[in-house]
């Protein structure tokens, strides 16, 4: 008899409670549980399985769980590595694996993404984010605690996905005995995958998803479509709450505050009609982990007379995959997305809006089918939609500058002219990138290995400039404050969300008048370190909350600083190399040491400006 068939929990050594009995029959509605012993079998037989399951099979939660369960899976005694691309998804997909185990996170269940580690000696299923696969992979690439690895929404092709496909190409030969390896994507684009891993076999799970009817734009939005539509669906939708796609936190929250001023007065009205109570609740990665766990936990209210009450999620990219909003059967989507792109030429990034994929814009509109029939609204007509979006997105890999991937990639012991990528970059940029990591003294001369150095930053987990100066500033003694000043780049984006978003002109002034207050005549790097230090003194007053809300910053973001600052130094205390020193503020040159160390990491970054405003 299967352990899920007992009475006793056999992880935590006691009955099985009431609430366990009632998931394990919602999980054998999922159309996955059929499905299950062919899986089970194929993967016994395979050592790569490539899975496609759609939107709603359940085969993000079900199969792993299945794989821990199964006694002939399990006998090796290793762990299941189960990644996903974002750090919310990977907190809700462990909630929800450990609760269907009847267990708590920590235990059978492990979490591991930044800034959180749930790891122990007794967890046998691990829901990773891949970013931190990747950090496990850098200290051993062969990766020996895990018997199988599961790498979830694979079609998302995020850089850290792509590095782990690669090294487990390698690793699907050398460790062939002992390591099962599947690939699970909810794309038809299966092809490229079978094609990657020789030998692998294809499995497809149907989906779980009600019926979801799509609607488009008769003509071309303009800046009021998204609220008004949102304003139409909760006066004359179906019941249900609202789930609105849009490509920023700056859109997200002039959105919502257009919404709140409809909402606004004693009877909240669309045109001529009334319409009940709507609250809204922005979801996006810079938001703290309560917040986002606020936005997805909190439920509607109440209806007011006949008029309906609904919730209203207002999120970017962050909730497109792996995500069950309970409730959500509307979905409003801008079919936009911002996407940082790098240009190996002029060595520039630039952050462009830029159209969704169709295989993107087909996720996002499963979230309005995941619990019952559902509704989609394209931002866009339909001509557009098929003129103007590709059929799959580009892989985030061919966007950036691989510095820190060919640190990676070195760390893990390839190199990265010879790395088997499933979508390989430009070799312009990765020759570019291996020029400037020479000039940093971080690779040897042939490009063919990391230096002494190199192997010091690799093990950082921020930008090579960054990780540059954080190493070089003792020599400057500032290393505190560097710390401090890096970590708060890190969680703001570089400065972009270290304030609130304005939503009207006021607000947007008032901001500039606040920021004025903390400004640096040196610019906004020492601009962020004058706001996280005054933040760290309220904090130690105790008035940290009025501080954040008198000077409209994000506290989200200053937490995560704090968060960063000290993993940042507990790896740093260990470098025999490195030691931590304070400047005097009272000293004249306080600030000027911190130039001289941002220099130091940045100088290949400086720009002059001429009269004319060139560089």
């Amino acid at each position: 008899m299967s352990s899920s068939n007992m009475e006793i929990n056999p992880f935590t050594k006691k009955a099985y409670s009431a609430n366990f009995f009632v998931l394990r029959n919602l999980a054998q509605t999922l159309p996955v549980s059929q499905r299950l012993p062919q899986l089970l079998s194929t993967i016994k037989t395979s050592n790569v399985v490539i899975v496609v399951g759609e939107t709603g099979s359940g085969t993000t939660t079900q199969l792993p769980k299945a794989i821990v369960l199964d006694d002939e899976l399990k006998k090796s005694g290793k762990k299941l590595a189960l990644t996903q691309n974002r750090r919310l998804a990977a907190q809700l997909i462990a909630a929800r694996i450990a609760e269907e185990m009847d267990t708590q996170i920590g235990n059978v269940v492990g979490l591991k993404h930044r800034g959180r580690d749930s790891i122990n000696q007794s967890t046998i299923l691990e829901v990773i984010t891949d970013g931190s696969l990747v950090e496990v992979a850098k200290n051993d690439p062969s990766l020996p605690a895990y018997g199988v690895i599961v790498i979830d929404e694979a079609h998302q092709h995020t850089v850290a996905t792509d590095l782990l496909l690669g090294l487990l190409k390698e690793l699907a030969t050398k460790r062939n005995d002992d390591l099962k390896i599947i690939i699970m994507s909810a794309t038809t684009d299966a092809g490229l995958f079978l094609n990657f891993f020789p030998g692998s076999v294809l499995e497809t799970v149907s989906g779980g998803e009600h019926k979801v009817l799509v609607q488009y734009l008769a003509e071309p939005p303009d800046e009021n479509t998204i609220v008004e539509t949102i304003l139409q669906v909760h006066l004359i939708g179906r019941a249900g709450n609202i789930l609105v796609f849009v490509s920023g936190v700056g859109e997200m929250m002039r959105i919502i505050k257009k919404v709140e001023k409809a909402l606004s007065g004693d009877k909240a009205r669309f045109g001529e009609h009334e319409i009940g109570p709507l609250t809204c609740w922005p979801l996006h990665a810079t938001l703290s982990l309560e917040a986002q766990d606020d936005a997805i936990d909190s439920v509607p209210p109440a209806p007011r007379g006949e008029l309906i009450g609904r919730k209203l999620l207002v999120s970017t990219n962050i909730a497109e995959t792996s995500v069950t909003l309970t409730g959500v059967t509307h979905v409003i989507d801008s079919c936009k997305v911002k996407s940082k792109i790098w240009n190996p030429c002029d060595e520039s990034w630039c952050l462009r809006e830029l159209w969704v994929s169709k295989a993107v814009a087909r996720q996002r509109a499963g979230r309005a089918g995941r619990t019952r029939e559902g509704n989609v609204y394209r931002m866009c007509t339909e001509g557009g939609f098929h003129e103007a979006l590709l059929e799959h997105s580009v892989p985030a890999i061919k966007e950036g500058d691989m510095l820190s991937e060919c640190l990676d990639i070195f760390k893990m012991g390839r190199s990265p002219l010879t790395f088997p990528y499933i979508v390989a970059p430009a070799t312009e940029t990765i020759g570019k990138a291996l020029s400037i990591l020479f000039q940093l003294g971080l690779v040897d001369a042939r490009g063919q290995d990391l230096t002494a150095r190199g192997q010091d930053i690799a093990r950082l987990p921020v930008n090579v400039y960054s990780a540059v100066v954080l190493l070089e500033s003792p020599e400057y003694g500032c290393s505190d404050e560097m710390l401090s000043l890096i970590s708060m780049m890190e969680a703001s984006d570089g400065g972009i969300d270290v304030f609130i978003k304005p939503s009207t002109p006021d607000e947007k002034a008032e901001i500039r008048r606040i920021r004025k207050t903390f400004c640096h005549v040196s610019g906004d790097h020492l601009t962020l370190f004058n706001i996280y230090m005054s933040w760290r003194q309220a904090c130690n007053e105790n008035t940290a909350d009025d501080f954040v809300k008198k000077n409209k910053l994000n506290a989200g973001v200053l937490r995560t600083a704090d968060r960063t600052r000290l993993q940042l130094f507990r790896m740093l205390i260990s470098n025999e190399k490195w030691e931590l020193l304070y400047m005097d503020s009272s000293k004249p040159d306080y600030y000027l040491a911190m130039l001289k160390a941002l220099a130091a990491g940045n100088y290949l970054r400086v720009a002059k400006r001429t009269e004319g405003r060139t560089y």
